[in-house]
C-alpha cells in the first residue's frame, strides 16, 4: 500500500523504516475510500491518504505519494500548508516529496454535509464560517484554485468550523480570491437573484478592497436564512 498502485519493495521498505522514525507506529483499516480491500481516507491520482497512529501525536492523516503519480514531490503541498497563519489547513507536522504527516480531520466534507438534513442555523454557521475561512486564506497569500466546487476540498469539523484540504494544485500568489470562488459557489447555491451586486462586490475585493469581505458574510448569510424557510 506505500507504494501504491504497483509493489516496489525497495521503495515500500524504505518509506516503512521512515515512518517509522518518524514516529508513525501503526495504520488504521479506516476510511471511505476501499483500496485493495483496505479502508483510506482519501484516493487521488498522485496519492493516497491514511489514518495512522503517531506515539506522541496521537491519531494523524498520513498522505503517501502514489508510485505512479504523474508528481515528482509532495513537498510544495506540505510547504504551503506549513505557511497556514489562521488554522484554515490541516496542522503539518512533516513532509517531504514522497509523505505529508499531518492533522487528522474528523468530519466530513462539506459535500456529504450538505447531502444530510441540518437545521437552518448550523447551515448558516457553516457557511460563515467557510466564507470566513476563505478570507483567512487569502491573507495567507495562498490560492487554492480548486474552490470553484469546493465538496470535496472543504472539511465540515464537529464543531462546524471549516478547514481546506488538497493542495496539491495551490500556489503562493499576491492576489489570492479563494473569497472570490467559495462565494460565487455560494451565490449559485442559494440561488442568489442579485447576481450583479455580489459580482461587483467581490470585484472590488479582488482590488483591494478586503474590508469588503464582512459587507460579502452579510449578503450571503442574509440569503441562508431566505433560502432556508423557502426549502
Amino acid at each position: 500500500m506505500l507504494t501504491y498502485p504497483k509493489n516496489v519493495t525497495d521503495l515500500g521498505i524504505t518509506r516503512y523504516e521512515k515512518l517509522v522514525r518518524l514516529g508513525i507506529v501503526g495504520f488504521y483499516d479506516y476510511g471511505t475510500k476501499l483500496v485493495d480491500g483496505i479502508r483510506v481516507l482519501g484516493k487521488g491520482h498522485s496519492s493516497i491518504v491514511f489514518l495512522a497512529r503517531h506515539e506522541v501525536l496521537g491519531d494523524v492523516a498520513v498522505k503517501v505519494r502514489r508510485a505512479d503519480s504523474k508528481k515528482d514531490s509532495l513537498a510544495k503541498e506540505g510547504y504551503l500548508m506549513s505557511l497556514d497563519k489562521f488554522n484554515v489547513t490541516p496542522e503539518v507536522y512533516y513532509f517531504d516529496d514522497d509523505v505529508v504527516i499531518m492533522e487528522y480531520l474528523d468530519g466530513s466534507t462539506l459535500g456529504k454535509y450538505l447531502m444530510s438534513s441540518h437545521s437552518c442555523e448550523n447551515l448558516a454557521k457553516v457557511f460563515a464560517n467557510l466564507i470566513t475561512a476563505a478570507y483567512k486564506l487569502d491573507l495567507n497569500l495562498i490560492d487554492h484554485l480548486e474552490l470553484t466546487n469546493p465538496h470535496k476540498h472543504v472539511f465540515v469539523l464537529k464543531d462546524l468550523n471549516v478547514k481546506f484540504v488538497d493542495f496539491e494544485s495551490a500556489r503562493i500568489s499576491i492576489n489570492p480570491c479563494n473569497l472570490c470562488r467559495i462565494t460565487s459557489y455560494l451565490t449559485n447555491l442559494l440561488s442568489i437573484d442579485d447576481v450583479q451586486t455580489v459580482v461587483e462586490l467581490l470585484r472590488r475585493y479582488k482590488l483591494g478592497s478586503k474590508e469588503l469581505y464582512h459587507e460579502v458574510l452579510t449578503t450571503i448569510l442574509g440569503r441562508t436564512h431566505t433560502y432556508c424557510r423557502s426549502v
